[in-house]
């Protein structure tokens, strides 16, 4: 048996990507029966889904015009009128795509990446791994030694956590995939602790099409494009 552990990092950057995120969920949940989750992964999505959001609002309020101040000889013009019309109904849809965006914010059930990764993690298939206090210490205690992987944040734990939570629960091999370089920089390190205490071999990437070769799946185009091998 070999299990598949998606970094948060990867969820969060599907919603600036260009991609259809149903396409590249479906690529996902053909690895359900393979799938591991930290909770603490569930945590940092539900956490930082907002955080993007509100990113991705503050750049569409940016895109609203401002009054556009007119010489007086073309004031009259049929056509003035005709531009501050545009100019209005043109930050109205701003201010509307705004709203909708906050109300992805406030209501997960309308983002649909949100959802996705809902439906996603609460697949019967997909194994989830409950944090303990032991786990929390043993993650305080890497953080303390510098081992990695090492969370960005002085105050902050989430990578050792995700770390020594997978290290408690598995026994076999492991594809982690991520965007963190954290992980890749120290792949050595990591590797042979992994094998250490599991008895399993560690392959770390950042392309999910990696690990659908456990199903015989070919990455759909929108992955594929994600991943950037088109």
């Amino acid at each position: 048996m070999t299990a598949v552990c998606v970094d948060t990092n990867l969820f969060l950057e599907l919603y600036e990507s260009y991609e259809d995120p149903e396409e590249i969920f479906a690529d996902i949940g053909a690895l359900a029966e393979y799938l591991v989750f930290p909770d603490i992964i569930l945590d940092e999505f539900l956490r930082n889904r907002s955080r993007v959001l509100d990113r991705i609002g503050d750049d569409v309020r940016k895109r609203e015009t401002g009054e556009v101040r007119l010489p007086s000889i073309i004031r009259e013009n049929p056509k003035t009128a005709e531009f501050q019309r545009a100019g209005e109904e043109y930050n109205r849809v701003i201010g509307a795509l705004y709203d909708d965006i906050e109300g992805m914010i406030a209501e997960p059930a309308a983002d649909p990446v949100a959802r996705a990764f809902t439906d996603l993690s609460g697949n019967p298939a997909v194994r989830v791994f409950y944090r303990t206090d032991e786990l929390v210490a043993r993650a305080h205690r890497r953080k303390l030694l510098g081992n990695p992987p090492k969370s960005t944040g002085k105050d902050t734990i989430g990578d050792e956590l995700i770390w020594e939570t997978l290290l408690a629960n598995l026994g076999e091999d492991l594809f982690f995939v991520t965007r963190d370089r954290t992980y890749r920089y120290h792949t050595a390190y990591l590797v042979q602790e992994y094998r250490e205490r599991t008895g399993g071999v560690l392959t770390i990437t950042d392309r999910v099409s990696d690990a659908l070769g456990l199903v015989g799946r070919p990455a759909s185009p929108a992955l594929a494009r994600f991943e950037g091998r088109e």
